[in-house]
């Protein structure tokens, strides 16, 4: 059996299905918890948590769809990926300094090494590779 290098082993990511609830961004951060872990990549966990908690509540906030969160281990990049069936692209804004959000894309700039999205027919897949 070949394997194509860019493609992750099996026990190299995990992924979660979640609704566009509140407390989807909670199970995000246990899911990004427990890949570090797992990969003993603790060292990434506190800026995944915050990779994960702005993509995924970019989701629920502006998607409001189910979504699908995975987090893979390649090479020693975390990748973090979520999927949700809405094909707005996310827009960068930048907010008045009095308000309470709109900084989700900025913080996912400052914590990541690269960031992006691709668009399919039925959504996209919003990601952020950090390390």
């Amino acid at each position: 059996m070949t394997t194509d290098a860019a493609t992750p082993m099996p026990d190299r990511w995990i992924s979660l299905e979640l609704e566009p609830e509140v407390e989807a961004a909670r199970l995000a951060r246990d899911l990004v918890s427990a890949a570090c872990a797992r990969w003993h990549r603790e060292d990434l966990a506190e800026t995944a948590h915050i990779a994960v908690s702005e993509l995924v509540n970019n989701a629920v906030i502006h998607a409001r769809t189910p979504l699908s969160v995975r987090v893979t281990l390649r090479r020693d990049e975390l990748l973090i990926a979520v999927r949700d069936r809405s094909p707005e692209p996310p827009r960068p804004r930048t907010p008045a300094s009095s308000s309470y959000g709109g900084r989700g894309l900025m913080l996912l700039e400052a914590v990541s090494s690269r960031w992006g999205c691709a668009q399919y027919e039925d959504g996209k897949v919003v990601w952020a590779v950090l390390g």
